[in-house]
C-alpha cells in the first residue's frame, strides 16, 4: 500500500528531507488536524447512517493485504442503513461494515449483555495518530468513513477508528467539516471556484491530498487531472501562504501540498540552507520557501500538470 501524506497534510518523507537539517525541517513541519477530517479525505465511502443490526455469523478474512490465507481472522459484520450517501454510495440503501470479532465496543449503540458502553474513545491518537479496531453495535448513528476490505465482501472503518457519532461532543462542527470535504470530492471544480478564499484553498488541499496523498492499494496508475480543474488547483496553491495563517497547522498551506505538484520535474530547486556564522541570526527558512515557490508558480503555472493516483 502506498502512503505519502494524510488529510490536508503533506508530511515529507525522510528521504525527501534527507538533504536538509533539523532546523530547516521545522520550516516544513505539518501537524495532524482533527482525525475525522483526516479520515474523510482517505475514505472511499462516506455516509450518514445507522447500524440496524450486526449479523449473527462471523466471516473469515485476512487483516492485511498479501497475508497468507491461513492467517485469516474473524470479522463481525454490521449492517449500516444509509441516510445520506455523501461520497461513493449513491443509489445504495445500506452497506456491510466489518470489524475484528474481538474488537472492543465503544459508546453510541445498544448495551451489550446489559453492560452500558463507554464513551467513544477510539479516535484518541496512538502510535502515529491512529486508533485501534472498534466494534460496531446496533443503534450507532452518525458518520461512517469507510474503505473496501482488500479481499472481503464488506467495508471497514478507515484507520480502524470509531465512526463520528451523533452523541459525540462537537459532532455538529465536525460533520460540517466532513460535508465540505465531501462536496470538494464530489464536485472539485465548483469547490475550487468558491467565492471565499479560505474555502478555495481548503478545497484544493483536500483534492490534492486525495489525489496524491492517501493510500492506494496495490498497483496504481497516474491519470491527468482535467485541464480546468488543474488550472484551478494551481491557482489555489498560488493563493496559499507557505505556512498556514497564524501558524495553525490544522489550516491549509502551500507547504502541505507542495510535494503533490511534483515541481522538481520542472526544475524546481529547494533553497540551499547554509549554517550561519557564529553570532549571525538564523535565516528565515519559511520566508525562503515562500519566495522561491511563489516565483516558481508565477513562471510555471501553465506547465504544472497534476496527476492523480488511481488503483490499477
Amino acid at each position: 500500500m502506498k502512503r505519502h501524506f494524510r488529510w490536508c497534510v503533506a508530511v515529507l518523507t525522510a528521504a525527501a528531507l534527507g538533504h536538509i537539517g533539523q532546523a530547516e525541517a521545522k520550516a516544513l513541519r505539518i501537524a495532524l488536524p482533527p482525525k475525522p477530517a483526516m479520515q474523510a479525505v482517505q475514505a472511499d465511502v462516506i455516509v450518514l447512517g445507522k447500524v440496524i443490526e450486526v449479523e449473527k455469523d462471523a466471516v473469515e478474512a485476512t487483516q492485511v493485504k498479501g497475508a497468507p490465507k491461513e492467517q485469516k481472522v474473524s470479522y463481525k459484520i454490521a449492517v449500516v442503513k444509509i441516510e445520506d450517501p455523501l461520497v461513493g454510495a449513491r443509489g445504495l440503501t445500506q452497506l456491510r461494515v466489518g470489524f475484528p470479532a474481538d474488537a472492543p465496543a465503544v459508546g453510541g449503540g445498544e448495551p451489550v449483555d446489559g453492560i452500558k458502553l463507554q464513551p467513544a474513545i477510539a479516535r484518541r491518537p496512538i502510535r502515529g495518530g491512529f486508533g485501534g479496531p472498534v466494534a460496531l453495535t446496533a443503534g450507532m448513528e452518525g458518520v461512517f468513513l469507510l474503505a473496501p476490505h482488500h479481499d472481503g465482501d464488506f467495508y471497514v472503518l478507515v484507520n480502524n477508528a470509531a465512526p463520528l457519532l451523533k452523541k459525540d461532543e462537537g459532532y455538529a462542527k465536525e460533520l460540517e467539516s466532513i460535508k465540505k470535504i465531501a462536496a470538494s470530492i464530489d464536485d472539485p471544480v465548483t469547490a475550487l471556484k468558491a467565492k471565499d478564499k479560505a474555502d478555495r484553498i481548503a478545497a484544493a488541499q483536500t483534492i490534492l491530498t486525495r489525489y496524491r496523498g492517501r493510500p492506494v492499494a496495490g498497483k496504481f496508475v497516474e491519470e491527468d487531472v482535467p485541464a480546468e480543474e488543474n488550472k484551478l488547483l494551481v491557482q489555489a496553491v498560488t493563493e496559499m501562504t507557505w505556512i498556514p495563517e497564524g501558524n495553525d497547522y490544522t489550516k491549509p498551506s502551500r507547504s502541505a501540498v507542495w510535494y503533490f505538484l511534483q515541481a522538481e520535474k520542472l526544475g524546481f530547486k529547494p533553497p540551499v540552507f547554509k549554517q550561519p556564522a557564529p553570532g549571525a541570526p538564523q535565516p528565515d527558512f519559511n520566508k525562503q520557501w515562500e519566495e522561491l515557490t511563489t516565483a516558481f508558480l508565477k513562471d510555471n503555472a501553465d506547465k504544472i500538470k497534476i496527476k492523480k493516483m488511481v488503483s490499477k
